[in-house]
């Protein structure tokens, strides 16, 4: 039974149910609170905007006589706004989780209700390791591969915009790469998704993986592999993690069963 199967029989079996456009302003106005608190967020995170430009240019300074170029008077504080909404994105990802719960939660039971806390914590860690991980690894490996391919001939300059359009593309990307395993432990955990069908899923999403990895990072095999391979390792981890979801899930509900069956006996004694 999917989440929206059960929005469809909670809303025929109580009183207070909803409509599809009931559904559709609870989704507007999430996204209004989302939207409200990024920009909040971001308007604040200019003031470090300066800094943050410093800290993202680092991947830069492991290749030699490497300097970033502006080729508009504008460019470099249209960036800074772009660093300021990257920043807002990793900060509020906590209570952009939430509000994604919160927006889901009315079409869970209630012991699958009891993973907010778990779903919103680990989500916003897996988020910053991905970030972590393409700004710290991705980046480094890919500019000395993209580099030490050029012809000495021929020297590397980068402008501002382009290199921190694909800076904060690749840390976004990684971010959201990094929660691939929470997802499947969620889905798994309330009984919409087994982990049979992930397992028959997995000679596809090699194949996923591939093309995702292509058309988030840049046209280089290098870097597109480094995308792919956590991407796979990732589904692995979500597999594993999903079985154990799933038998957690099944001895719940035999427990509960038994626990109903006992309690069935005792008063009809």
């Amino acid at each position: 039974m999917s989440v929206g199967d059960r929005f469809t029989i909670r809303e025929n079996a109580s009183d207070g149910r909803m409509t599809f456009f009931e559904h559709l302003g609870e989704l507007r106005r999430r996204l209004l609170y989302c939207i409200a608190l990024l920009f909040i967020v971001a308007v604040v995170s200019l003031s470090f905007a300066p800094e943050m430009f410093e800290w993202l240019r680092g991947p830069l300074l492991y290749l030699p006589h490497q300097k970033l170029i502006v080729l508009s008077p504008i460019e470099l504080y249209i960036t800074y706004l772009k660093l300021g909404v990257l920043a807002a994105i990793f900060i509020s990802s906590p209570f952009l989780l939430l509000q994604l719960w919160l927006f889901v939660a009315p079409g869970l039971y209630p012991q699958e209700k009891r993973w907010l806390g778990p779903f919103v914590i680990i989500g916003s860690l897996f988020f910053v390791a991905g970030g972590a991980f393409a700004y710290y690894i991705v980046l480094p490996l890919g500019f000395k591969f993209v580099v030490s391919q050029m012809p000495e001939t021929i020297s590397a300059q980068y402008s501002v915009a382009i290199y921190f359009k694909l800076v904060i593309q690749l840390i976004l990307a990684f971010g959201i790469v990094f929660e691939l395993p929470l997802i499947m432990w969620i889905l798994s955990a309330a009984g919409i998704v087994t982990p049979k069908f992930f397992s028959r899923m997995r000679r596809y999403w090699l194949i996923a993986s591939l093309i995702i990895g292509a058309l988030l990072t840049p046209p280089d095999p290098f870097t597109q592999i480094l995308m792919a391979v956590p991407l796979i390792a990732f589904y692995e981890i979500g597999v594993f993690g999903a079985k154990i979801m799933h038998r957690r899930r099944n001895h719940q509900r035999e427990s509960n069963t038994q626990t109903t069956a006992t309690s069935n006996i005792n008063n009809g004694g």
